[in-house]
């Protein structure tokens, strides 16, 4: 008998160990589910907004101009957009509820005229919540860089380049240029490669790339700028970008503040990655 106790004593204390040695680690394990857990909502909302938001809100959130709003921006973040409305949640929320919801009109005293699709199956979309709390929590995950950068539309911390055609830039770099077209502070891409809401840069079928085209464009009896050679053409459309505006688009859609907004190597290196697409 004096054995079964001694036995059941000792159980006992294992059973105990065995639990405090849990328990002491089971913060951790929880917090790396935890992390695992949103790192997988944050990759499934990445893959739902590239094949239902892309199009509209651009590659990474920077928006379209004529065509929907910026999402990776300081204003959204920072509670300014809530404010013009009068919303008073969380920025989750309210970033749920226009995705789950939609707009049934287009935003009041905006240059989007579109409405938001109803993407929440609440709400006879298509989405099931946990795809919709997925695409939220994607989109939160641009919070941080996007208030710390102040939103795509962030001013330089360099010389602006401004507005003059004829100044003389330093030399540009292709690859930079390229990473800076698709960078979400400016989102030139969005316009001219994936979607057709601005002259295609590359537009196939026979027809030249920009950078064989701008020789063409100021050659064109209808051109009415101030370019004299294809890169001021390249610059004056992105610093200008009323001074021509191509036949069958809309003046509005061209962003005019990139002369603000762009340094001049920016600029050059950007002319020199679309200097280069034939």
């Amino acid at each position: 008998m004096r054995w079964q106790i001694g036995l059941g004593i000792v159980a006992f204390a294992v059973l105990v160990v065995v639990f405090v040695f849990v328990a002491a680690n089971e913060q951790d394990r929880m917090e790396s589910f935890t992390t695992s857990y949103a790192s997988r909502r944050i990759e499934e909302g990445a893959s739902l907004y590239e094949n239902n938001c892309r199009s509209c809100h651009g590659p990474q959130g920077e928006g379209i101009p004529g065509v929907a709003p910026a999402v990776n921006t300081a204003e959204l973040y920072n509670g300014e957009r809530m404010a013009m409305i009068g919303f008073s949640g969380t920025v989750e929320d309210y970033i749920r509820g226009v995705i789950a919801a939609g707009r049934p009109v287009p935003s009041e005293g905006t240059a989007y005229p579109q409405r938001m699709p109803t993407w929440g199956e609440d709400f006879g979309g298509p989405l099931r919540n946990d795809q919709v709390n997925s695409l939220v929590s994607f989109i939160m995950n641009w919070e941080d860089r996007a208030l710390a950068a102040g939103g795509p539309g962030v001013v330089p911390s360099g010389e602006s380049v401004g507005t003059d055609i004829k100044i003389t830039l330093p030399e540009g770099d292709p690859e930079k240029g390229a990473e800076l077209a698709e960078s979400a502070q400016f989102g030139c891409t969005a316009c001219h490669v994936i979607s057709d809401v601005g002259p295609m840069w590359s537009a196939g079928g026979g027809i030249p790339g920009i950078g064989e085209r701008a020789a063409l464009r100021i050659a064109a009896e209808d051109y009415n700028g101030e370019a004299e050679t294809p890169e001021e053409y390249l610059l004056e459309s992105i610093i200008n970008s009323n001074a021509y505006v191509v036949e069958g688009y809309d003046p509005a859609l061209m962003p005019s503040d990139y002369g603000l907004r762009m340094t001049p190597q920016q600029v050059a290196d950007i002319i020199a990655h679309m200097s280069g697409i034939r």
